[in-house]
């Protein structure tokens, strides 16, 4: 009996350890939220390419964020086409219609997402962890 209550144990700790390697391993990828603006240029509708989020690689090394999302509080979910950002690159998802390129990611949206009196921006990695907020105190609410 004790055996086995051991053993549970071990395997609880090693699912955790795994969990918090994961998120590190997401965290240490240098990607974060460096930026954003929630309120388009007035019109609103007609401005939308004006709403958008910045997205960094502060590490070394590229990093494809294919299957990553950006989402808002009201959970409007934008998810990253296979998309690689570059070691030091920026990369602005807009909400907009418009083309992608390698420095502008497009929602193509016909309507505002974020909220102009402030917003919570949340970064996803492909496996669900958080990797970033924006801002950077909405990780203390």
């Amino acid at each position: 009996m004790n055996n086995r209550i051991f053993a549970g144990a071990l395997i609880s700790l090693a699912v955790l350890f795994l969990g918090a390697a994961m998120a590190a391993g997401a965290a240490e990828s240098g990607i974060a939220i460096t930026n954003a603006n929630f309120e388009a240029t007035s019109p609103e509708k007609e401005n939308l390419i004006d709403e958008w989020v910045e997205i960094s690689n502060l590490g070394t090394a590229d990093v494809s964020l294919a299957g990553w999302t950006l989402e808002d509080a009201q959970n409007h979910t934008y998810k990253f086409p296979d998309f690689s950002l570059k070691s030091g690159g920026v990369v602005k998802i807009r909400t907009g219609m418009g083309n992608d390129t390698s420095a502008d990611l497009f929602w193509n949206r016909s309507s505002s997402i974020w909220n102009n009196n402030g917003d919570v921006a949340t970064l996803t990695d492909a496996s669900g962890n958080i990797v970033s907020l924006y801002p950077e105190e909405s990780e203390a609410a």
